[in-house]
């Protein structure tokens, strides 16, 4: 096949029409193809961390149960996350310089 044959094939009008739609929708119009792409990684982001959020929020449901079941275990989280205390307790904390080598 010569270069001619190529031209040849290639100076049908609907076939030059449809290659310049072709390039004008996939590069330049406003909703390109790499508009879409990032616009898709976006969608994808966005549910990742819908499917995040809901996760925590059942887990969240979860504790809350089991703090209204589980006194003890109200009391715990109360202690270690609050530094609440009973009245006749004292309490030391201890922390450790992470700057030291």
């Amino acid at each position: 096949m010569s270069f001619k044959d190529i031209i040849k094939k290639f100076n049908n009008k609907y076939l030059i029409a449809t290659l310049i739609f072709a390039v004008i929708i996939i590069f330049i119009d406003q909703y390109n193809i790499f508009f879409q792409i990032k616009n898709f990684k976006k969608l994808r982001e966005a549910k990742d961390k819908v499917e995040f959020y809901e996760k925590e929020i059942q887990d969240q449901h979860e504790t809350l149960e089991e703090l209204h079941k589980d006194s003890v275990m109200l009391e715990r989280i109360a202690r270690e996350k609050y530094m609440m205390k009973r009245d006749n307790e004292v309490i030391y904390i201890i922390q450790a310089d992470e700057d030291e080598d």
